[in-house]
């Protein structure tokens, strides 16, 4: 019987070794260092999702990504410098939530949330007729909001676009507390 050969096993980094490896940005550096604090604050788990991504769960349930790569659409993503790109994605829960949530906001944390909508379901690519699609109201416009996985995400986030992201997390945070107690 011929011997099988195994593939070497893939070696997942540490978040940490990533982001120190890639993110050389002052700013880029001192807002992620928040996020960390807050997924160490509230006990968050992170594992290694793919290439240079990371997801973030409390309780169980996803609260953010974030990815040090150039792009989450490029094929070739490996073939591109990775350095100072860092995009952080948003779930904020199902459909009936995200609309609760996003309605608790002020216009311009709405805003901020419409203005980068990320469409990762491959049902409704960003149009009504899904049922994962939120269509929500925004200064006198309609916006169709995909809630399937991550429906808000960032390249390098301003400082102010982290505050936001971190106001946010932590209202996600206390909706899945009242939840699950």
């Amino acid at each position: 019987m011929p011997e099988l050969i195994k593939k070497p096993k893939i070696i997942k980094p540490m978040v940490e070794e990533v982001y120190e490896k890639y993110i050389q940005n002052d700013a880029l550096r001192k807002s992620a260092e928040r996020l960390f604090e807050i997924a160490r604050e509230h006990k968050m788990r992170n594992r290694w999702m793919s290439y240079n991504s990371f997801t973030f769960t409390f309780r169980g349930v996803n609260i953010f990504n974030i990815t040090m790569r150039a792009t989450m659409k490029n094929k070739g993503v490996r073939k591109i410098d990775p350095t100072n790109h860092f995009i952080v994605q948003l779930s904020l829960g199902k459909k009936h939530e995200v609309e609760k949530l996003l309605l608790s906001q002020s216009e311009e944390m709405k805003n901020e949330y419409v203005v980068n909508k990320y469409i990762s379901c491959m049902m409704c690519r960003g149009s009504s007729g899904c049922d994962n699609c939120l269509d929500f109201e925004l200064m006198e416009a309609a916006h169709s909001l995909c809630t399937c996985n991550f429906g808000y995400a960032c390249h390098n986030p301003t400082p102010k676009q982290f505050e936001m992201i971190e106001q946010f997390i932590m209202a996600r945070i206390g909706v899945i507390d009242m939840v699950k107690k």
